[in-house]
């Protein structure tokens, strides 16, 4: 017999799961944001709770840097700029960011608070880029090259998944080729299982680490690649005023960040964008790929291309009737589920 729940009732999150008619499971289970025995966890809570929280921070962040500049008589052009073509070069590296995730099994709860660690080393390379280093890009070309790859397979294996309409169902991350591999050197130093958002985890008195830090790892080197990219076309627009280049630079990645929690929101609702995400990955990989070769595609090219892919995507999965509604009402319940959360959630 059905089980009904009564107005007022916290939901099961197994039940968020194991729903009859719901055969895919939901934006997330709740799990990590009930209980995550990481520093992360207060963050995630957030983010989940309230998606734009950390987009509408980082314009108000951006616009009080506009202002102040404004009233010590720089030049705000430069910030206009560079924030501009930061954000037109960098908003499908968040299709990338989503496949990684994807590949590693992390957690849908946990995967904001990963962008959100990562953004003072994001920081410190465009910053060293900006002010220090010169001609970094030749001696970089070989990691352009095999994240290139990877983005050209990966959108493939995207491409190919969705054709044969197979989808992963399978959380262990364990089964990730990069964590075997890592598991093979490490050895019992590491343990194959996520504990919410930590990094490293005390097993019987023994520091062990996470398939988190290999998570990290993958994005900052995909962050290292993005900035070479991002910085040599800005410096190509201005490269008088570098300080005010490198704030615009800085505010406009943060605000991509921002954005990961609408772009994976929207792929679980309307599935044919898949095929928009994979299309991405692989134009992405094919420009990073060239530009090793000096044949990169013009800045705004692959957001406009994103955007039209993306708007065909959604439109394709209206027209077809393959919305996942029970997607979004999945969301609301893992809402409720922290309504006695001990990160205080709002009741």
């Amino acid at each position: 017999m059905e089980k009904k729940t009564h107005k007022g009732d916290k939901p099961d999150p197994e039940s968020l799961t194991n729903s009859p008619g719901r055969p895919k499971k939901p934006l997330s289970t709740g799990k990590y944001l009930k209980d995550d025995p990481g520093w992360l966890g207060p963050f995630n809570s957030m983010v989940w709770q309230f998606p734009n929280s950390m987009l509408y921070i980082t314009l108000v962040v951006g616009l009080c840097v506009y202002y102040t500049l404004r009233q010590k008589g720089y030049s705000t052009s430069p910030f206009i700029g560079a924030a501009v073509v930061e954000v037109l070069l960098s908003t499908d590296n968040i299709c990338l960011f989503h496949q990684i995730f994807e590949h590693f099994r992390v957690p849908r709860e946990i995967r904001p608070g990963l962008l959100f660690i990562g953004t003072p080393f994001m920081v410190l390379i465009r910053g060293l880029l900006f002010f220090a280093l010169k001609g970094i890009y030749d001696y970089l070309k070989p990691l352009m090259l095999v994240l290139g790859a990877f983005c050209m397979w990966q959108g493939a294996y995207v491409f190919y998944q969705t054709i044969i309409g197979e989808e992963e169902d399978d959380d262990d991350p364990s089964n990730s080729t990069i964590v075997k591999w890592a598991k093979g050197c490490l050895g019992g130093r590491m343990v194959d299982k996520y504990h919410g958002s930590a990094i490293w985890v005390y097993v019987e008195g023994i520091l062990r680490i996470t398939p988190m830090l290999l998570v990290i790892v993958v994005i900052e080197l995909t962050d290292v690649a993005f900035c070479i990219d991002g910085v040599s076309t800005i410096f190509m627009v201005d490269h008088v005023h570098v300080s005010t280049l490198f704030l615009g630079d800085i505010v406009a990645a943060c605000l991509v960040r921002a954005l990961y929690p609408q772009l994976a929101g929207t792929v679980e609702l309307f599935p044919d964008l898949n095929y928009s995400v994979a299309c991405v990955l692989v134009l992405v990989g094919v420009d990073m790929c060239s530009g090793v070769f000096g044949h990169d595609f013009p800045p705004g090219f692959l957001a406009l291309a994103m955007a039209v892919l993306f708007t065909l995507g959604m439109a394709s999965s209206v027209m077809r009737g393959v919305c996942r509604k029970e997607e979004a009402a999945a969301a609301e319940e893992t809402k409720a589920l922290l309504g006695d959360s001990k990160y205080g959630a709002t009741k």
